[in-house]
């Protein structure tokens, strides 16, 4: 009996070791995919489908190629760049490909160009819509017109920094207490800004909502500010970690381990800072000296 609950113990134990474990490594990777990693992942996929252009590319492209509308930036425009989009531009453009080879073109088509800077977009827009929306965003706040392209379109990159983010929220969703969620959720949504990834700040959004449920319901708002602290110091360390590496000349291979390593010390070191035990007590502080400071003017 005593062996048995020991086993029981002991098999807990170590599936939370685990699971703390593959929270840190999720949340390393994570930041990892936002960083200037992300280029090295989009040419790695471009050498996987690289060859001729196929008559599924000329096809996504035939909008573009007969109006010449939008440039180098007319994947936004076109309608032939869009999931949807691409598979009906590329509808029957070849007699001698069955169903199966069509699809396996379009999609070798559409990875190819997710490789690529421009990437795809997430819906098409009218040029001169986007112009004026783009025009009004960079005069009222200072957005810029590139990074608002980028809010439109995903890249390989951001496809897997979309996936990493999905089952890190599933993986957490009820197990993670307040403060461990709020973590992952700061994570998530400082990844999805630096990277502008429009995947990513969707699961940035339902987590960040799902961490204030989880506080608001329990009334841990400090853990809430704690953990969003612990997740911005993770993210933060690993993306500096690999611009040091990426200025100072490191291969890709070099820059990854350096990541993840200060990621993961980042993630153990924050683990013994409270934000807001350290604001009570500056509070607490200061508040006696006040009331000395008081004391000795009253005296004099």
């Amino acid at each position: 009996m005593v062996t048995a609950w020991r086993v029981r113990v002991g098999s807990r134990a170590a599936i939370d070791g685990t699971k703390e474990q593959a929270g840190r490594a999720l949340s390393a990777a994570q930041a990892l995919v936002a960083s200037d990693l992300a280029g090295d992942l989009n040419r790695l996929v471009a050498a996987a489908v690289k060859g001729v252009p196929t008559v599924y590319d000329k096809a996504m492209d035939a909008n573009y190629l007969r109006s010449g509308l939008g440039g180098s930036y007319h994947r936004l425009f076109d309608g032939g760049h869009t999931i949807v989009g691409a598979f009906r531009a590329a509808r029957g453009v070849s007699a001698d490909d069955t169903v199966v080879q069509e699809a396996l073109g379009t999609i070798k088509a559409l990875m190819r160009d997710a490789s690529t800077p421009r990437g795809l977009p997430l819906a098409t827009w009218d040029k001169s819509t986007f112009d004026s929306v783009a025009a009004a965003l960079e005069s009222k706040f200072g957005i810029p017109k590139a990074w608002f392209y980028e809010l439109n379109t995903y890249d390989a990159a951001d496809l897997l920094g979309g996936a990493i983010g999905v089952v890190s929220v599933i993986y957490r969703w009820n197990s993670a207490d307040t403060e461990e969620f709020a973590r992952l959720a700061s994570t998530i949504g400082m990844s999805a800004a630096v990277s502008a990834n429009p995947l990513l700040m969707v699961v940035s959004v339902v987590s960040i909502a799902r961490a204030y449920n989880k506080a608001s319901s329990a009334d841990e708002f400090a853990e809430l500010v704690d953990g969003s602290f612990k997740g911005a110091a993770t993210s933060g360390a690993s993306l500096a970690a690999v611009a040091v590496a990426g200025s100072a000349g490191a291969s890709a291979g070099a820059a990854l381990v350096l990541g993840v390593t200060a990621g993961v010390l980042a993630y153990k070191v924050s683990d013994k800072v409270s934000l807001v035990a350290i604001a009570r007590f500056a509070k607490d502080h200061a508040t006696v000296i006040l009331a000395n400071a008081r004391a000795t003017a009253r005296l004099d």
